[in-house]
């Protein structure tokens, strides 16, 4: 996934703060164990909200424990202790990141190309591990990858149909949250697929809608590009873009949300609810304002943030909640 389901940090109470940032490290301490040091850097936003909605659900809360920070091994952060929710999480994000790092090979220029051969062999080492772990995650995202593939070079490609894959493969890894005996017409696992293909699609097309300049410029795949036959990018045809872009997107996160409303939430519904209902919308509203700017404004933007947090403007910031 590409970092975009973020919470709406302004709107979070301390604690509900302090929990989401648990979930988080204890991710990144998840990731380290099950797929050694470098598995952290894939550490994202998405894979967090997804290990809290499996929280959410479970019989019971791990608990927490104070653990070094990898990036400060001198602060103890506290972290959620390691859980099947985490593992479950983690070995989602190795998979992903293989056939991210298998299509970056494919479709990169020769420069990045070799950098993403060289991570290759880890994200392959991982791949298998998590494979192991969860056959079925395996199974899962390498069918769609390949209905993917076929989608994006048929002539004929809708938005809809090119988004199809990434959100039933979404589907499938939310709906495999719950345990393998779990029938599958049981109505929370339906509702839980159905949660997932609306945050696929909706990931999927804010993926599309945040390419387009590059997607255009170098005769690339863009299905929102196709629907509206933009063939050289400018503000006005992004702007058009945008507005497409803002009637799809909301439609997945309302369809999102109806589903989610129907689910057994045990704990952390405050965390989830910031996510869906604020963190959604404001991720879109600051990718199509982006989407906007040169990249000199962008990165006059960025130093001008930098400044304002109090951070050196050389400084480079992670993902860190």
């Amino acid at each position: 996934m590409f970092g975009y389901v973020k919470p709406y940090k302004p709107d979070m109470r301390i604690r509900e703060f302090d929990l989401y940032q648990a979930v988080y490290c204890g991710l990144c301490k998840q990731l380290g164990r099950l797929f050694g040091p470098f598995a952290r850097l894939t550490l994202s936003y998405d894979f967090t909200f997804l290990a809290a909605v499996s929280l959410a659900l479970s019989p019971e809360c791990p608990g927490f424990e104070k653990s070094a920070c990898a990036a400060n091994p001198l602060k103890k952060k506290t972290c959620l202790v390691p859980c099947t929710d985490l593992s479950y999480a983690a070995s989602a994000a190795m998979v992903l990141f293989y056939y991210k790092v298998k299509d970056n090979i494919a479709d990169e220029g020769m420069i990045k190309r070799i950098g993403y051969r060289l991570l290759l062999p880890l994200a392959a080492g991982a791949r298998k591990k998590a494979a192991k772990l969860y056959p079925f995650l395996e199974q899962t995202v390498a069918d769609s990858m390949k209905e993917q593939a076929n989608a994006e070079s048929a002539q004929d490609t809708s938005v809809d149909r090119a988004a199809d894959p990434t959100a039933k493969m979404l589907g499938g890894i939310f709906a495999g949250l719950l345990p393998e005996d779990t029938l599958q017409n049981d109505p929370q696992k339906r509702v839980l697929y159905r949660m997932g293909y609306q945050l696929g699609r909706w990931i999927y097309l804010m993926d599309a809608l945040d390419d387009i300049r590059q997607d255009v410029s170098r005769k690339g795949f863009n299905p929102i590009a196709r629907k509206l036959s933009i063939t050289a990018w400018s503000k006005e045809e992004q702007k058009r873009a945008n507005e497409y872009g803002l009637q799809v997107l909301n439609l997945s996160v309302t369809e999102m949300a109806s589903a989610y409303e129907l689910l057994d939430i045990r704990r952390y519904q405050e965390i989830i609810n910031n996510v869906i209902y604020l963190g959604l919308k404001q991720t879109q509203a600051q990718l199509m304002e982006q989407s906007l700017l040169t990249k000199k404004e962008k990165k006059a933007r960025r130093k001008a943030m930098k400044k304002q947090a109090g951070l050196p403007i050389e400084q480079t910031t992670n993902q860190s909640a």
